[in-house]
């Protein structure tokens, strides 16, 4: 059954999320029009209460998000570069944000620059998979519904001991905006879309 809980306080779209210690946190966020919002708020699901967090140091929508041993990993994302440009330039950050400590550390870049991910753990390594972005060899520009660009099929691992990447096989398939589990240390990427990161209308 589905119950009503507490409304989340800033209302928006285009965003990622995980759970940890009983509480849920939130990061990203896109108005229809304008720059990411960058926000991050946590949910106290016994006491059905909202706290809002620091904001992201370089906000972007369409994060990866996962948890792993108290900390939460945010991956990639459509930024803005300069204010008033593009909304949907694909970046390559990574950040590890402490929640007990309501502080953020920037970590070694992904290899490939790209929002609209998944991230999950597994065996103390964070894979970051799919996704989408200009295509190889292109200058890094805002994405739109005109715009050249790709669906991934990247897959590429974090190891937060080492701070290092390293590239593991491509998905089958090349997909953005995929929901992701695991289940028995197997990951399962769910769904998403195989072509632009927009959904337009046509006449």
């Amino acid at each position: 059954r589905w119950a009503r809980m507490a409304p989340f306080p800033e209302p928006a779209q285009e965003i990622g999320g995980t759970a940890m210690d009983g509480k849920i946190y939130i990061f990203g966020g896109l108005p229809a029009n304008g720059s990411p919002k960058g926000i991050v708020w946590e949910y106290d699901g016994a006491a059905d209460k909202w706290n809002q967090k620091k904001r992201m140091p370089a906000p972007a929508h369409h994060v990866a998000v996962t948890s792993y041993q108290g900390k939460i990993y945010v991956f990639g994302g459509g930024t803005q570069v300069e204010p008033g440009g593009p909304n949907w330039v694909p970046t390559n950050k990574a950040w590890e944000y402490d929640p007990v400590a309501d502080s953020w550390k920037e970590l070694a870049p992904m290899p490939t620059a790209r929002g609209a991910a998944v991230a999950a753990e597994v065996g103390g390594k964070i894979f970051v998979i799919g996704g989408a972005s200009v295509h190889p060899g292109q200058k890094l520009v805002g994405l739109t519904a005109t715009t050249p660009h790709r669906a991934l099929g990247t897959n590429e691992v974090y190891d937060p001991a080492t701070n290092k990447w390293e590239t593991r096989q491509s998905m089958p398939t090349a997909r953005n905006h995929a929901a992701i589990g695991v289940v028995n240390g197997k990951i399962y990427v769910i769904g998403g879309r195989v072509g632009s990161v927009f959904v337009v209308a046509t006449n």
